[in-house]
This record gives structure tokens, C-alpha cells and sequence, in this order.
């Protein structure tokens, strides 16, 4: 989650050059350390490693963001996830890979994960599901991209220092549980419960634990009951939230989604005002507007946010997020194989 980049500096000092760099990235509602997906159930491996596998079959996810386009240095976010259904073993496996790239220096994160899934039948109208991640995160910057001072001060394109590139790797763990039924649905999520060491500089600074708490409700509006629909016949509205908390800042993605046969069309905000971070800060972050598209195997979703936060619309031109998911089985045949599939939205 990420707001701002607030500021890049670099202090250069005698004997053993020491880099100190500062990179304030808006996370929830303040500064943070992650990604997001407006479409954040359109990443569901992602939202919650408990969601592995939780589907009719094995499932490929790709979703990509470009962020704030009117900004020098924007952000750009890229995910492909595919996990698989082991049904014999009320189980999921999966891995996920995402590379974000953010501002003027291209602070990158690199991640690569495994994930894992039980699933437990609560009784005949409630299903749990536990999840578990395990991967490397890699995060460098490029100096290339950056103007020093004695370039700056001798007119010239290039700098005295002799690096190009700086970065660190650590282990993250993360878990989730997931509760859900034919039309309600909750789950928890908590990513870096090792609290890895992020400094670029052999220093100590510990990621924060994320957390996420999700869920939702759905309304059928046919007479039948959700069984006896079609794909063809949906009609159906659903809402949902996504809150999230890392350290002492905090986010909520509040709103709904409206489903009428192969097309969905979905609004949400994005911020909590009545609470600030920091006493400059207003908590007041965006409106994204969604639709997508169903079909047989395949869904692609299109959102927009609309930026509500000081930096405003006009300079940062909001963000643009496409999502496509594609089953790799026959969903219809694989469905009435399974009592309660996952009601949560689509995207």
C-alpha cells in the first residue's frame, strides 16, 4: 500500500562512503512498505494465502498496476500467481511472483512465494480455510537514475561515485485464515511475522507486521436460489471491505459490486478521514471504479482510482489497473463436484 514517495535522499560522508537512503512510501493510509490491487479479490493469493486453491480447479492470475502517471518516477506493479486444487487432501499449493518499481531511483521489489492451503469442513454451510506463505523478497535501487551533487555542480551527466546498484534479500512469512458460505465471507491476513530486516545499509530496520482483515456479504436478486443459476442468469450484488494495518497506519477499501450475466460493474472508497496517522495528514484516499467482464473460463477486469488525496486528480492522473483471471480446468463440470464454492466478488 502506498500513498506517496515522500522523499529520496543521499547523504554522502568521508571515509567509507555512507548511503543514507530515505524512502517514505504512503502504506494503508500513511507510509508503508507494500503494493496494493484496487482489484485486491482479483488477487486472491495476494489478499490472503488462505485462498489458495480455493477455487473449482487450478487457476492463473496476472494483474498489473500503473499508478499515479502524472508523476515523475510512477509506480508500476506487476503480479502472476497460479495455485492448484488437491481435492483428494482438502488441499492448495501455489506460488506467486509480483515486481513493483516505484519513483525516481526505481526502488524494486522482487517476490517470489510458495503458498499453501487446508481446507475444513465446518458443517454442511461453513467452510474454514488456513494458509501459509513462504518466499524471498528482494529490494535494490538504482543509482543510475539519480542526479548527485557534483553533477549538479560540474554540469556534467555523470557522477564520482562507483556504484550502480544497491539492494538486500530476506525470507518473509506470512498466514491467513478464511471463513465463508454460500453468500458471507471473512478472513484474516498477516504478512512478515519474522519481521525481516529491510536496511539497505547493515543497519537494523524490521518490517512492521501487515495485517488484513476482509469480507463481505452477497445479495442474489433472481427468484431461484444461487444454485439454480447460470452464469448466463446472475444477477446479483455484493459488498465487500478490505482493511488493513501496518504499524501505526490504517486503510479501508469499503464498497460493492453489481453482477447482471457476464458483466460486473463495482465502487468502493478507499481511506478512513476520522483517523490520522500523522496531524498533517488527511486520510482520505481515492474512489475506484470497476468493470469487468465473465466468461467461461476467463475474467478481465478494468478499475480506476480517483484520487481524493491533496495530491489531487490533475497531478497525478489517478491509477490504472487491469486484472485477468483464467480457470484451467472445465468450471462447470468441476462445480457440481463441490458442496459451498467461495462467494466473495469477482474482482
Amino acid at each position: 500500500m502506498r500513498n506517496v514517495l515522500k522523499a529520496s535522499h543521499i547523504v554522502l560522508m568521508r571515509h567509507n562512503t555512507l548511503i543514507c537512503v530515505t524512502f517514505l512510501l504512503y502504506a494503508f493510509d500513511g507510509y508503508g512498505q507494500h503494493y496494493q490491487f484496487s482489484q485486491f479479490y482479483a488477487a486472491p493469493t495476494y489478499l490472503n494465502p488462505a485462498l489458495t486453491g480455493a477455487n473449482v480447479c487450478s487457476r492463473l492470475s496476472l494483474n498489473y498496476r500503473n499508478q499515479w502517471s502524472g508523476v515523475p518516477g510512477t509506480f508500476t506493479t506487476f503480479q502472476a500467481s497460479l495455485d492448484h486444487t488437491l481435492k483428494k487432501v482438502n488441499s492448495g499449493l501455489g506460488i506467486i511472483f509480483y515486481r513493483d518499481v516505484a519513483g525516481l531511483g526505481s526502488l524494486s521489489t522482487t517476490r517470489i512465494s510458495f503458498l499453501y492451503a487446508y481446507e475444513a469442513k465446518i458443517n454442511k454451510n461453513l467452510i474454514a480455510r488456513g494458509g501459509l506463505s513462504l518466499g524471498s523478497i528482494q529490494r535494490k535501487v538504482d543509482y543510475s537514475l539519480l542526479t548527485f551533487g557534483d553533477q549538479l555542480a560540474n554540469g556534467s551527466n555523470s557522477t564520482v561515485e562507483g556504484f550502480s546498484q544497491i539492494g538486500i534479500t530476506y525470507f518473509d512469512i506470512g498466514t491467513g485464515l478464511f471463513i465463508y458460505s454460500k453468500k458471507a465471507w471473512m478472513g484474516f491476513a498477516a504478512d512478515h511475522l519474522n519481521k525481516p530486516n529491510q536496511s539497505f545499509m547493515n543497519e537494523t530496520s524490521p518490517l512492521p507486521i501487515e495485517i488484513r482483515f476482509h469480507g463481505g456479504y452477497k445479495i442474489v436478486l433472481n427468484d431461484r436460489t444461487a444454485s439454480e443459476i447460470r452464469d448466463h442468469e446472475i444477477d446479483e450484488i455484493s459488498f465487500a471491505y478490505n482493511f488493513k494495518r501496518q504499524n501505526r497506519f490504517n486503510q479501508i477499501d469499503l464498497g460493492f459490486y453489481y453482477s447482471k450475466n457476464k458483466f460486473v460493474l463495482g465502487m468502493w472508497y478507499r481511506g478512513i478521514p476520522l483517523f490520522k496517522p500523522t496531524r498533517d495528514y488527511q486520510n482520505n484516499d481515492a474512489l475506484v471504479f470497476l468493470f469487468g467482464i465473465l466468461l467461461a473460463k476467463c475474467k478481465i477486469g478494468y478499475s480506476f482510482d480517483y484520487t481524493l488525496s491533496k495530491l489531487s486528480i490533475a497531478s497525478s492522473k489517478g491509477a490504472h489497473e487491469i486484472s485477468l483471471s483464467y480457470q484451467l480446468c472445465n468450471s462447470r463440470k468441476e462445480k457440481k463436484k463441490k458442496n459451498i464454492l467461495i462467494s466473495c466478488p469477482r474482482f
